[in-house]
């Protein structure tokens, strides 16, 4: 009988060739025998590192084969400040800028606390990164972060959120996601409460915006399980996802 080091490490190789499924059904077969958690037997569902697509977007688990698009991405300087000022600078070396990648593609959620896809439209182009940070799986909530490339298809962002919704809220029954808006951010905030976001809060002079070098306002939003299906999403998920 194996022993729990030997189905972790059984796992981690697994998941290194990315046998997701192989991954999860020797992880449950044993985890009654081996008192494994159930939060670890979650962790391995095949569907988190599945392609989640409807409509006119698809969304794909960042991994190594998107080096490239991650270099053109953070060389947009306006891209990176619109969705994350604060990113760290990527490597020059795209060797180990592709192997950070897939450790982080073919980890589990337990052990990195977030989650990224790449933006595509239904034809596969990739446009942009959909994040989620500081996942909580005690608490079922998460930090989300959207940025696009100025010439993504109309609709697309609206329509990867809605995704985001259906498997954040529904596939993984999540309680509440959250994000942070730069109070100069007008649009993105509009965008976030038109999605039925509320406004929690305002963190004052919270950062410091690398741009100017002043301190900034963050806000603060929120949306629960519960406000997800409103009638404007409804619309909204009839028109982009169909």
């Amino acid at each position: 009988m194996q022993d729990v080091e030997d189905v972790v490490q059984l796992s981690q190789r697994l998941r290194a060739e990315r046998k997701f499924q192989l991954a999860y059904e020797k992880v449950e077969q044993n985890a009654s025998i081996l008192g494994l958690s159930q939060d670890y037997v979650w962790a391995h569902q095949p569907i988190l590192w599945s392609d989640i697509s409807a409509g006119i977007c698809r969304l794909t688990r960042r991994k190594k084969e998107d080096a490239q698009f991650l270099v053109t991405l953070w060389n947009d300087k306006q891209f990176i400040h619109e969705f994350h000022r604060h990113a760290k600078d990527l490597t020059t070396d795209t060797a180990l800028l592709s192997m950070t990648l897939e450790r982080e593609f073919t980890s589990i959620l337990p052990e990195i606390n977030q989650l990224h896809w790449v933006v595509r439209d239904k034809s596969g182009q990739a446009f942009g990164l959909l994040s989620l940070t500081n996942v909580s799986i005690t608490n079922k909530s998460a930090e989300v972060l959207l940025g696009l490339v100025p010439h993504a298809p109309i609709g697309l962002a609206t329509a990867a959120m809605l995704i985001l919704f259906q498997f954040f809220f529904k596939a993984l029954g999540f309680h509440k996601l959250y994000s942070f808006i730069y109070e100069d951010n007008p649009h993105s905030l509009k965008g976030t409460l038109h999605l039925g976001f509320k406004q929690e809060g305002v963190l004052r002079e919270h950062v410091m915006d690398p741009t100017s070098g002043r301190f900034v306002n963050l806000i603060q939003t929120g949306l629960l399980a519960s406000e997800v299906d409103s009638k404007s999403n409804l619309r909204l998920m009839e028109r982009l996802l169909k």
